[in-house]
């Protein structure tokens, strides 16, 4: 039996169609679309946004976060107790001092995220989880430091626990910690950092 004309023209044209379908709809399985949702994660429009989102990086552990909620001009600030324990000469005098600023911070970070500690004595933690206990608004307070008057500073107990899985241990630190934040065309940064927590 002969196979009428017409069928080989249908079968192109369905396998041209299908063709045509396929390179406009179709989408690469092993490479998906690439969505950036960090941007809805650090938006920070308010000093809770910012605060819920430090909390966010420490969960995550993720440094890209962390970064983008530090102004250039950051400190971290020690108290006084802690300068001979972990205190660092910033300056080069010989001496330890009691702060230090954005690219230690980000480099000390970075390790607690995803390097352990730079002795070798503690792994990279499997969980970390800090809560701030962000006070009401009506606690905040303006700072008094001439030039800051824009700034704000939010005193919050907060506790950290860095938890490792294979050991069954953790750390625990717990204490206020004081954000002086300071807003750049409508988003808010942290200035400075002060730390008075209980080690």
């Amino acid at each position: 039996m002969k196979t009428p004309k017409f069928i080989p023209k249908i079968l192109n044209l369905c396998l041209l169609c299908a063709v045509f379908l396929l390179l406009v709809s179709c989408q690469n399985p092993f490479r998906p679309k690439l969505i950036d949702l960090s941007n809805a994660e650090i938006q920070n429009l308010t000093p809770e946004a910012l605060l819920n989102n430090l909390m966010l990086a420490y969960k995550e552990k993720n440094i890209n976060i962390y970064k983008s909620l530090l102004h250039p001009d950051f400190r971290f600030e020690l108290i006084a107790s802690e300068v001979s324990q972990i205190g660092i000469d910033v300056n080069g005098d010989g001496l330890r001092d009691s702060w230090w600023g954005f690219d230690k911070e980000i480099e000390y970070t970075t390790r607690m995220f995803s390097e352990g500690s730079s002795d070798g004595l503690y792994p990279v933690p499997d969980y970390i989880n800090l809560v701030l206990h962000i006070p009401p608004e009506n606690l905040w307070e303006a700072d008094p430091e001439l030039g800051h008057e824009d700034w704000i500073v939010i005193p919050c107990s907060f506790d950290l626990v860095l938890s490792y899985t294979s050991s069954n241990t953790s750390f625990t630190a717990n204490g206020i910690a004081r954000f002086y934040l300071r807003k750049v065309e409508n988003l808010w940064y942290i200035a400075i950092w002060r730390d008075e927590s209980n080690l």
